[in-house]
């Protein structure tokens, strides 16, 4: 399938895990592909793999942290091939906290990440997604539609996210702007490693039960080809969605 010929697609976090599969899997169904990542080496390395698989793209570091930066590489990366027409905000971050030990700092960190910067992103992009018509398709979780111990600060940016979703796929869908969230279980990439358990006496472990998958881990190319499902016409009537790719975790 060509699904992505001549069109751009800007992918956060495609350094590792979901991201580097999604824009793996974008460029082999014919897109240009803009890999966005606060690890400049590792970015520069999926680029330069595509690139050598055939495929057209450029790495460009940002850390979403970064209002300015954020907004200079959006622009950048429109200019580089003169449009943009698929956005997938896939960085992300998270820890495991007691909310008596959460610190203000962390919590705004992973809120700044995981919902702020899909926020700044998808502003930034809209202009050039508004003069074509094109697509942004961004990362919730299954920690946002039930209960996930020790993750506040995850599941409220996730959470959040499902909602930020559904306001721009309400705003925009007249306008030619689809807007669209995968919502993963539990998939086997760098984040796990991020999600330490709390230490103290009050940290019951049978609480795990409630984020463990019902047969395995996803891959996470089986996540990167929702995205790219979202991301093509094939979903053309999709407007406001929240898809859950989580292994029945839910059902």
């Amino acid at each position: 399938m060509q699904r992505f010929e001549d069109r751009v697609a800007l992918v956060t976090g495609a350094a590792s895990g979901i991201g580097r599969a999604t824009a793996g899997r974008l460029a082999s169904e014919g897109a240009k592909i803009v890999c966005v990542d606060r690890d400049e080496a590792a970015n520069q390395g999926v680029a330069d793999e595509i690139v050598a698989g055939g495929h057209a793209a450029v790495a460009r570091p940002c850390d979403l942290l970064d209002t300015e930066a954020i907004a200079t590489t959006v622009g950048a990366a429109a200019a580089e091939w003169g449009r943009l027409d698929v956005i997938c905000n896939i960085a992300g971050i998270g820890h495991f906290a007691l909310d008596e030990d959460e610190t203000l700092e962390a919590w705004n960190q992973v809120i700044g990440v995981n919902l702020t910067g899909t926020y700044l992103v998808s502003r930034a992009a809209l202009p050039h997604l508004l003069a074509g018509g094109g697509v942004i398709v961004n990362t919730s979780s299954s920690s946002a539609t039930a209960g996930a111990p020790w993750s506040s600060a995850y599941s409220a940016s996730k959470g959040a996210v499902i909602a930020l979703t559904q306001t721009m796929a309400v705003t925009y869908g007249q306008r030619g702007v689809r807007v669209n969230c995968i919502a993963p279980g539990g998939v086997d990439t760098p984040i796990v490693e991020q999600f330490g358990l709390p230490e103290g006496d009050a940290v019951d472990l049978s609480l795990m039960s409630r984020i463990m998958p019902v047969d395995r881990m996803a891959r996470p190319d089986e996540v990167a080809a929702a995205f790219a499902f979202l991301a093509s016409d094939d979903a053309s009537y999709c407007n406001g969605i929240v898809l859950r790719v989580d292994g029945g975790m839910q059902a």
